[in-house]
């Protein structure tokens, strides 16, 4: 796959800041964030129904799914005195090439979840082994784990510059939602943001029509048309957040600022 800068979408004012850099080295040379103009407050979004608590401490979340690889390297900002904050710990999570969540083997990625109401897989009645109905969720609700497993999870405590990195794989979709990577930042014991990165759609259709993904390509949902990205903005604007994205070999490369709000910040 050729080089290229998949940045497309242009955030708003309101959305995260958005960092640059064509060229980038490990996490321990420290990736470029030269080209962050200004810190912004990322803007707030759902952490949908399949978030767990008590993610793996872990750069590599992959635990052997197939895919391609992506590489996310995230600052985390103080928004208000636009400065990096140490030791602050970033989580993610995002479904697999074929939009299954670990933790939820009960759930088809091919049907919309029900506010509220079962959601299962095709055939299965909305029930659980031993006829338990399964919880379901709207995409702000919360849903119980079924399943042992904990791929493509992970947390990681930030450098002195507020850097981390994770290495996982480009996701795949679900129903009815456009590809995404769910983030949380937590600093002190209290959780300072949640929210959703985003990707270009020709680079998602570049990337699912490759192996791990083409069995399901092409993808339904496009950013356009995401119910949770444009939640809170009357339909006008995205409210995401997307990083700029670049490839090194085979692995995408997505790099992207947050500015958040310290804890006691928020409390006022």
């Amino acid at each position: 796959m050729p080089d290229q800068d998949s940045r497309i979408i242009r955030p708003t004012r309101r959305e995260a800041l958005i960092a640059g850099g064509t060229a980038f080295g490990t996490l321990a040379a420290g990736p470029d964030f030269s080209r962050a103009a200004e810190c912004l407050l990322t803007s707030t979004q759902v952490d949908g129904p399949y978030h767990i608590q008590g993610a793996d401490d872990r750069r590599d979340v992959r635990s052997g799914k197939a895919g391609t690889d992506l590489v996310l390297r995230m600052q985390v900002v103080d928004a208000g005195a636009c400065e990096a904050i140490p030791a602050v710990r970033a989580e993610i999570w995002s479904c697999d090439a074929q939009g299954n969540y670990s933790g939820h083997p009960d759930v088809d990625p091919n049907v919309p979840p029900v506010p509220g109401g079962a959601h299962g897989r095709a055939g299965g009645g909305g029930a659980a082994p031993g006829g338990q109905a399964r919880r379901g969720g709207g995409m702000g609700g919360h849903r119980e784990p079924t399943g042992p497993k904990r791929f493509l999870r992970g947390s990681q405590t930030a450098n002195r510059q507020g850097a981390v990195e994770f290495l996982t794989i480009y996701p795949g979709w679900y129903n009815p939602r456009a590809v995404h990577v769910h983030v949380k930042v937590h600093f002190g014991g209290q959780e300072l943001l949640t929210t959703q990165i985003y990707f270009p759609d020709d680079l998602t259709d570049t990337i699912h029509q490759t192996e791990a993904y083409k069995s399901r390509y092409p993808t339904p949902i496009r950013n356009s048309n995401d119910r949770v990205k444009y939640w809170g903005t009357g339909g006008n604007e995205p409210v995401g957040i997307f990083p700029t994205m670049t490839t090194e070999g085979d692995t995408q490369v997505g790099t992207i600022t947050i500015g958040v709000k310290r804890a006691w910040e928020s409390r006022r």
